[in-house]
């Protein structure tokens, strides 16, 4: 019996890509900001605030698309902003690590979007 193309529990979905670049500034939908500081093939480190401390996290294609948009923020006041934010309430040695590559390296050249 075929899968009833209408059903959304139990229809199969292609996999989201990974489509973003190194020094992407990203936003949830709480409007908090994030920049990818690493990228590989299946998913992407973000540095972000999360539990109160800036931290580096790793996220799927699946989670970047469900959870993340394009930001329209100017790279270099990202990382300052996130900077600050360290100062403010902590930021873990990955993070740090990650921000200071970034302002050493700067954005990849091309932009993606999310979304194709």
């Amino acid at each position: 019996m075929a899968k009833d193309p209408t059903d959304r529990s139990t229809v199969d979905f292609i996999a989201p890509g990974l489509h973003v670049t190194c020094g992407q500034v990203l936003m949830d939908r709480q409007r908090h900001i994030a920049i990818v500081a690493k990228k590989g093939r299946a998913s992407a480190h973000l540095v972000r605030v999360k539990s109160g401390m800036l931290k580096l996290t790793k996220h799927t294609a699946k989670e970047l698309v469900e959870e993340w948009t394009d930001a329209d923020y100017p790279f270099e006041r990202a990382v300052s902003k996130l900077l600050d934010l360290g100062k403010q309430h902590g930021i873990t040695d990955a993070a740090r690590l990650a921000l200071e590559k970034l302002v050493k390296t700067g954005r990849e050249p091309v932009q993606h979007r999310l979304f194709g």
